[in-house]
């Protein structure tokens, strides 16, 4: 049966399609971006959607999303929830339940840890007929023991053993596996996917167009990286690892593509590396195409990803080359083929110089990105349609009982 004529087939009888209520928080980041995907395949293909977020953690872009999916007739709401649990959360478990019960989902689908806990907690107390869970990377990962984390460890084994784990990666597959005990049975690995038509190399117009936009010199190297500036993503190893090849190399710049408490900090870090003019510091957008098409290769840092991170992605459809650290969560990227890929171990700032290095000398060889795979293969293998309908698959799944899934 083909998935459309199933969609019409689906649910209880009645010949509709399945209702799915997407419970998100944060709005922001890699997590609101892979649920802006998810949502806008759904409704693309006719199924109904409800939403429930937080404006604590939200994005003018997450806002456009909600009133995206308030036009195709779904029903939203905002629980105005923090990160960390609180008091204040039993009000919006109350809240959640009495919207569940009057939408009735056929699946709910919580993403990341506070999502995780409310949409488990109120597909348990109404017997909501199926419960998925994407945790977008588990706080816990390539962390030390902290008080902390083993707290936010406990409570994602405890809420493990209901519905079904999403992972993006047999990394994280493996951490909720071994670390936090639960059934191999109830995980699924479904990769991130990018969206490849919105996400191509630039035509040398659009190149040209970015770079003035950026302000970029015309003989100017660019190597960037992307992501919030926070203990995860390890800015420090970037910055430190990039700062002795700029003092080699006076045309190459690196730009920095994001937001968040570290910025001060990375400026004052900036200017101890010397960096100085080599250094720039860029507010995320919520549309980066114009920024891939502008630089030259994308550095990742990261102590720790869910998997291969959205902005690894995007710059892969853009065929950018890619300097950046085996973490747990991508620590398979040396290993999948690409052409044009640089590792280096985490907080490892030689072995990132080391790397750097290797790229720019790449760059300036004679072939340069000639015969780069990136694209390619994201193309081949991590497109929306192939990944959002591994998860709209287990949408459509049969539980085994009414309430809580059960998986053996």
């Amino acid at each position: 049966m083909s998935q459309e004529a199933t969609i019409e087939n689906h649910g209880t009888g009645r010949g509709r399609p399945p209702r799915i209520l997407i419970v998100v928080e944060p709005g922001l980041d890699g997590v609101f971006r892979h649920v802006e995907g998810l949502v806008s395949y759904l409704l693309e293909r006719s199924v109904e959607v409800h939403l429930v977020y937080s404006t604590r953690r939200c994005g003018a872009a997450m806002l456009a999303l909600v009133d995206r999916v308030s036009a195709s007739g779904g029903e939203v709401m905002d629980l105005r929830v923090s990160n960390f649990p609180t008091l204040a959360d039993l009000v919006a478990i109350y809240r959640l339940v009495a919207f569940v019960r009057r939408v009735r989902p056929d699946v709910i689908h919580a993403h990341s840890s506070k999502a995780g806990v409310l949409g488990r907690t109120a597909s348990i107390l109404t017997g909501c007929p199926r419960c998925l869970y994407s945790p977008q990377a588990y706080y816990g990962m390539a962390k030390p023991p902290w008080l902390k984390v083993r707290f936010f460890n406990w409570i994602e084994a405890i809420f493990g053993r209901y519905g079904t784990t999403i992972a993006i990666s047999r990394d994280e597959a493996d951490f909720a596996r071994t670390v936090l005990g639960i059934n191999e049975a109830r995980i699924s690995v479904i990769p991130n996917p990018v969206d490849s038509n919105r996400f191509r190399p630039p035509t040398p117009q659009q190149r040209r167009e970015a770079r003035m936009k950026f302000g970029i010199p015309e003989n100017a190297v660019v190597l960037a990286t992307v992501g919030r500036m926070c203990w995860q993503k390890d800015p420090e190893t970037a910055y430190a690892g990039v700062a002795p090849v700029c003092k080699e190399n006076s045309n190459l710049l690196f730009f920095h593509l994001g937001w968040g408490k570290w910025r001060e900090y990375l400026l004052g870090l900036g200017q101890t590396l010397e960096l100085g003019a080599h250094l720039r510091i860029l507010d995320y957008t919520d549309n980066p195409c114009d920024f891939y098409h502008a630089i030259d290769a994308l550095v990742i840092s990261s102590r720790y990803e869910a998997g291969w991170s959205l902005v690894f992605l995007e710059a892969m459809a853009c065929n950018l080359p890619i300097v950046s650290a085996t973490c747990v969560g991508m620590s398979d990227i040396g290993r999948a083929g690409l052409s044009h890929v640089w590792t280096f171990d985490p907080e490892d700032v030689a072995g990132c110089t080391r790397a750097i290095r290797q790229w720019l000398s790449s760059h300036r060889g004679e072939n340069g990105v000639t015969g780069c795979n990136h694209r390619e293969f994201v193309v081949e293998r991590l497109s929306p349609e192939r990944c959002y309908g591994a998860i709209f698959g287990l949408y459509l799944e049969v539980p085994k009982e009414a309430g809580v899934l059960k998986h053996g």
